[in-house]
């Protein structure tokens, strides 16, 4: 799926994958703890609202500046009306942008961090941004197996599905990160220190059900294979809408998402 179709998806389910999401970002934001006037560099924002929510703890003495490696995505950041002042936006890859050193107090991230083709070398290009003593938190998956949220769509959908790719789902970039001691060892040899790694069990919904299902038949595991074969999407979506529907309620279907919140600092 090329860059641009995928940030056009995205705008199509803003609002509920909005919602789906948000609670997790805001756990790893809690662990990072930002204060009144730092400045603060979010990694992969694509086209979310973390920038936002950041925004408001920095203070209007603080700063924010949203990195995505997706031109579409920077675009529709900025074209979004309302955005607070202290609010920035560039586009680039965090593995290689050449940051000013030292030049952020903290940096964040909502699952932006796991496609790294060099997670080492990236973090230690992110520790480079940092000024010594200053903060990096994110959120990440956990396993496929720990994540309701992803499983139970994939195997609603699996008879529906080539096999390999099904087969294949739990080695992704999207769980990349899902063994800890992995993920401590790469901060660790980046040059972060004190890195924390806990483990965050989370009941997210997307609102109703016919949104939930939207949701999950266009991104994550079954949406990254269906984007490349809409032939099978309809029937995809009637599978996944017969297996939510018995969880659905007042919110909509809701389905536990296993993360990571993770925290760590430049010496």
């Amino acid at each position: 799926m090329n860059p641009r179709s995928r940030v056009r998806t995205w705008l199509e389910i803003r609002e509920p994958l909005e919602r789906q999401l948000e609670p997790l970002g805001r756990a790893a934001l809690e662990a990072l703890d930002v204060s009144e006037g730092h400045r603060v560099l979010d990694v992969g924002c694509g086209i979310g609202g973390t920038p936002i929510a950041l925004s408001k703890r920095v203070g209007p003495s603080g700063s924010v500046v949203g990195l995505d490696i997706l031109p579409d995505a920077i675009d529709v950041l900025r074209g979004d009306g309302g955005n607070p002042d202290n609010v920035d936006f560039i586009c680039g890859d965090a593995q290689r942008y050449a940051f000013s050193e030292g030049s952020f107090d903290a940096i964040f991230s909502r699952f932006g961090v796991m496609f790294f083709d060099d997670a080492t070398g990236a973090f230690r290009n992110l520790l480079r941004a940092l000024r010594p003593g200053g903060r990096l938190g994110f959120v990440c998956w956990r396993a496929l197996s720990e994540n309701e949220l992803d499983d139970l769509p994939l195997r609603a959908a699996a008879s529906l599905l080539p096999p390999d790719l099904v087969s294949k789902t739990a080695f992704s970039g999207w769980f990349s990160f899902s063994r800890a001691e992995s993920l401590r060892r790469i901060l660790g040899e980046a040059g972060f220190l004190d890195v924390q790694i806990t483990s965050r069990d989370v009941e997210v919904h997307s609102g109703s059900l016919r949104e939930m299902v939207d949701v999950c038949t266009r991104v994550g595991a079954v949406g990254a294979i269906l984007r490349d074969r809409p032939h099978l999407m309809r029937k995809a979506a009637l599978a996944l809408e017969d297996a939510l529907r018995e969880r659905d309620g007042p919110n909509g279907p809701e389905l536990r998402a296993g993360v990571w919140i993770v925290t760590a600092r430049a010496p």
